[in-house]
C-alpha cells in the first residue's frame, strides 16, 4: 500500500510556479471569491478579508492567506473503521481509490446502462475491500432507490459494513455532514477518538469559476470542526468554466483551492487537507467534459507541483475516460491519465478504478480491469532496485552461457518481488487462447467480479456497533434498516 516515489514528471519550472502563485494572489485580492455560506463569509470578514455582503464576494489579502496556510499540516493519516488500516498522506506515498458517485452503472447481468441502487453501493464496497491495488473505498455510485434525505446515511452504513478500508464522508450541508460525523463516531468510539484518528475523507468541489457553494462550505465547517481531512478539487473546465489556456485554469483553480483551505483553517487550525484537482478541458466540438484527454494529465502534473510548493499532500484524477464501454478508448485514456498523475507524485488519485463516461457511469468489470492497471503503475513507480543481489553476478556465473534461470533459487526469490502479475490480462499464445475459449478481457473481468462477490468475506462489523448504527438511522429518520 503506497510506494516510495523514485522520480517525478514536471512541466513547470520554479519560476513558473512562483508566477502562478503571484497571479493567484492577484485574483484573490482583486477579484475575490464568492462564498455562499454566511457563517464562513463572516469568518473571513473577521479575519481581515474585504467582504461585500450583497454579492457574498470576499477579497483575500496575501497576509491572511499566508498566515492561515502555514497551519495546514504537510502530512496526516486517515483510518479505516479501525486503526489497524490507515493511509498516510505524505510525500512519496501514492494511493488509489475506486471511482466516486456515479448515477449510472453498466449492469453486470444484462450489459445495459441503468440507474444505480443501494445494492450496487454494497457491491462496489465489497469489490473495493477485496482488490489489492484499491486503497480507498469511495462511494462509487449514488443509489436511486433511497430518498435523497437519508441516502447519505444508508450509504455510510453500507461502507462501514462492507469494507475495512478508508471511506468517503458525505459532507454536503450541516445536517447530512453531522449524520456522517455521528455515525463515524459510533465506530471510532466517540467524537474525541474520531478527532484524534479521523475516519472520513471530506470533499469540497468549488463551483468554477471562483465560488464556494453554501452546502459544501457548511459541510466543510462541520468536518473541520471534527478535524476530518477534506480535499479541495475544483472541476474547472478549460474553455467554459475556466480560461482556455491551461496556465489560466491552473491560476483560477489555485485561487479556488487556497480560499477553501483558508476557510478550513479559520474553522479549526491544523485541519488536514489535500490540495486537489478534478479539472480538465472542454471538448469544443460537443461542449462536453473531456476528462479522458491528455490535458487532464497535464493539469494533474501542474497540481502536484503546486501542492509541493505549498508543502501539502495532493489529490488528482486519473484512470478516467470518456469511453462508454470497457474498450480500447477506455484502455488508452485510463492508462495515460493514471500514469501521468502517478508519475507526477500525486498522493491520492481519485476515480482510479471503475469509471466510464467521464465518471457518470460505473462498472464492476472496469474496476477489475483497472485494478490490474493500478498494479502495473505502482510497479513502475518502484523502479529497478540495484544492489549486489539484484545485479545477480553470482547466479549469472553459475548459469553461464547457454543455460537458463528457471530452476535457480534466485528466480524464486526475486520473481514475485520484481514482477507484477496481472490477474486477468492475457499473455497466452494465440493457440492456447483459442483452446481456453478466446475470452476477451471484459469477459474475464466479469468472471472475477462474480467470484469475488460470491466468495469474498468482509471482516464483520462489531454486532453492537452495527446495531447502534442501525438504531441511529431509525431514531433520526424513522426508518428500519435491513441487513
Amino acid at each position: 500500500m503506497g510506494t516510495a516515489l523514485i522520480t517525478r514528471l514536471e512541466i513547470l519550472s520554479r519560476d513558473e510556479i512562483y508566477d502562478i502563485h503571484s497571479a493567484t494572489l492577484q485574483v484573490l485580492e482583486r477579484t475575490g471569491v464568492r462564498v455562499c455560506d454566511p457563517k464562513a463569509l463572516e469568518m473571513l470578514r473577521g479575519a481581515g478579508a474585504t467582504v461585500d455582503s450583497k454579492t457574498s464576494i470576499a477579497k483575500i489579502p496575501e497576509h491572511l492567506l499566508k498566515d492561515q496556510m502555514r497551519k495546514a499540516p504537510n502530512h496526516f493519516s486517515l483510518f479505516g473503521r479501525d486503526t489497524s488500516y490507515k493511509l498516510e498522506f505524505q510525500r512519496g506515498k501514492t494511493y488509489f481509490s475506486s471511482q466516486g458517485t456515479s448515477v449510472f452503472l453498466i449492469d453486470s447481468g444484462t450489459g445495459e446502462r441503468r440507474k444505480a441502487t443501494l445494492r450496487d453501493v454494497r457491491s462496489f464496497y465489497i469489490l473495493s475491500d477485496a482488490l489489492e491495488n484499491i486503497h480507498h473505498a469511495s462511494l462509487a455510485v449514488w443509489p436511486s432507490d433511497v430518498s435523497e434525505n437519508v441516502a447519505h446515511a444508508y450509504t455510510m452504513l453500507e461502507g462501514l459494513r462492507n469494507t475495512r478500508k478508508t471511506l468517503d464522508g458525505y459532507n454536503i450541508g450541516e445536517r447530512m455532514s453531522m449524520d456522517n460525523i455521528d455515525m463515524a463516531s459510533i465506530v471510532a468510539g466517540g467524537k474525541e477518538e474520531l478527532r484524534k484518528n479521523p475516519r472520513l475523507l471530506g470533499f469540497v468541489n468549488p463551483i468554477s469559476p471562483l465560488e464556494h457553494s453554501k452546502e459544501m462550505t457548511e459541510g466543510l465547517r462541520i468536518f473541520a470542526e471534527y478535524r476530518q481531512p477534506t480535499l479541495f478539487a475544483p472541476e474547472a473546465q478549460a474553455g467554459s468554466t475556466a480560461p482556455a489556456s491551461l496556465a489560466g485554469l491552473v491560476v483560477q483553480q489555485n485561487a479556488e483551492v487556497l480560499s477553501g483551505i483558508l476557510i478550513s483553517q479559520l474553522v479549526e487550525p491544523g485541519t488536514p487537507v489535500l490540495y486537489g484537482t478534478a479539472s480538465c478541458s472542454t471538448d469544443m466540438r460537443t461542449g462536453n467534459i473531456a476528462l479522458g484527454a491528455t490535458e487532464t494529465g497535464l493539469i494533474n502534473i501542474a497540481t502536484a507541483q503546486i501542492a509541493e510548493y505549498y508543502s501539502l499532500p495532493s489529490r488528482g484524477t486519473g484512470g478516467v475516460t470518456n469511453a462508454k464501454r470497457c474498450d480500447i478508448q477506455a484502455g488508452f485514456e485510463k492508462s495515460l491519465t493514471l500514469s501521468m498523475a502517478t508519475l507526477a507524485g500525486i498522493n491520492f488519485i481519485y476515480d482510479a478504478a471503475g469509471s466510464l463516461e467521464a465518471t457518470r457511469t460505473a462498472s464492476l468489470e472496469q474496476m477489475i480491469i483497472d485494478n490490474d492497471l493500478c498494479g502495473m503503475v505502482l510497479r513502475a513507480l518502484r523502479g529497478i532496485e540495484v544492489n549486489e543481489k539484484t545485479m545477480a553476478t553470482e547466479v549469472i556465473g553459475k548459469v553461464g552461457p547457454g543455460g537458463h534461470y528457471l530452476s535457480q533459487k534466485h528466480t524464486l526469490d526475486f520473481f514475485e518481488r520484481d514482477h507484477y502479475m496481472p490477474a486477468i490480462l492475457d499473455r497466452e499464445t494465440w493457440e492456447t487462447w483459442e483452446k481456453t475459449g478466446s475470452r476477451e478481457v471484459e469477459s474475464k473481468a466479469h468472471e472475477r467480479a462474480k467470484k469475488i462477490m460470491d466468495e469474498h468475506v468482509v471482516e464483520p462489523l462489531d454486532k453492537g456497533v452495527e446495531a447502534e448504527l442501525e438504531g441511529y438511522i431509525k431514531k433520526t429518520y424513522g426508518r428500519q434498516v435491513s441487513s
